[in-house]
């Protein structure tokens, strides 16, 4: 859209004061699809969600094929042009479902809806969530090593949804036969809404011995009652004959050796993503 508006304001009926509001930039739910231009070998087309449970239950999403081996793969995506000043901090959420853990980027330094931007910035937290949607958090910024957002106006977002250099284990995920991409409710954020609390309790579990040879144990601080602990292999399947060797002790004597992934669950439904290399 070529029109320039700013962000809409709300007036507080209670009081003389403005709030910002947030933004919906696309959920995929009307028939204006607001999809603009595609970079390399990339397909994509408006479905019905996979997986209308969890964090996310609409009713249809974006979903996005490889049909080539670029790097670069994008879909434009269109924003109703925002006015950003420099002193604005702004966060993009998107909510995302990947079979595995994907390399997602995004550019938002284009000058005007016809170009492509240059610098990628990526999000805030990873994707761990794997095979089930997950909110991800971008900064609104120039570029990766930038502070600020300097352009004055946001005009698109280049999603890039699989680079293949910075997941775990790096490399390309997405195909266009049974590997696909689904992103959706992307709005653009006053505020980060990955709480404190949430940084806090994946920085209160650790695991020990890591690397491990037959058992390892699930150590927490700051009196963390653990719930639930889950294995899953690095393609997102879960390990289903985890046993459970004492409080919090686990075996896995019999599982091939290489990366793994441990999601721990404490009693307020709070959710740590942990690596596990077993020898």
């Amino acid at each position: 859209m070529k029109q320039k508006i700013t962000f809409l304001f709300l007036l507080l009926l209670s009081s003389s004061s403005l709030v910002f509001s947030q933004t919906m930039v696309n959920d995929f739910e009307s028939e204006e699809t607001g999809l603009l231009n595609t970079g390399g070998g990339i397909s994509s087309a408006i479905v019905a969600n996979p997986n209308a449970t969890g964090e996310n239950t609409t009713a249809n999403c974006l979903e996005i094929k490889r049909t080539g081996a670029q790097w670069w793969i994008f879909q434009g995506i269109d924003v109703v042009d925002m006015a950003i000043s420099d002193t604005d901090t702004k966060f993009i959420s998107m909510m995302v479902h990947f079979p595995m853990q994907a390399d997602i980027g995004i550019r938002l330094d284009a000058p005007n809806d016809d170009s492509n931007g240059t610098l990628i910035v990526r999000p805030l937290n990873a994707y761990t969530e794997f095979n089930q949607w997950q909110q991800m958090i971008f900064e609104v910024k120039d570029g990766p090593d930038a502070s600020s957002f300097t352009l004055e106006t946001l005009f698109r977002i280049s999603f890039h949804p699989d680079m293949g250099f910075e997941n775990d284990p790096a490399g390309q995920i997405l195909n266009d036969t049974d590997a696909f991409g689904y992103i959706d409710q992307i709005q653009i954020l006053d505020a980060n809404p990955l709480s404190t609390d949430k940084f806090e309790f994946q920085n209160s579990i650790s695991l020990y011995p890591n690397p491990a040879q037959s058992s390892f144990k699930v150590t927490s601080r700051n009196n963390v009652e653990i719930q639930s602990v889950s294995v899953y292999t690095v393609l997102g399947k879960q390990i289903n004959n985890l046993s459970k060797l004492d409080k919090n002790h686990y075996d896995i004597s019999n599982l091939a050796s290489g990366l793994y992934l441990v999601k721990v669950t404490d009693s307020n439904g709070g959710i740590a993503s942990k690596k596990l290399f077993k020898k």
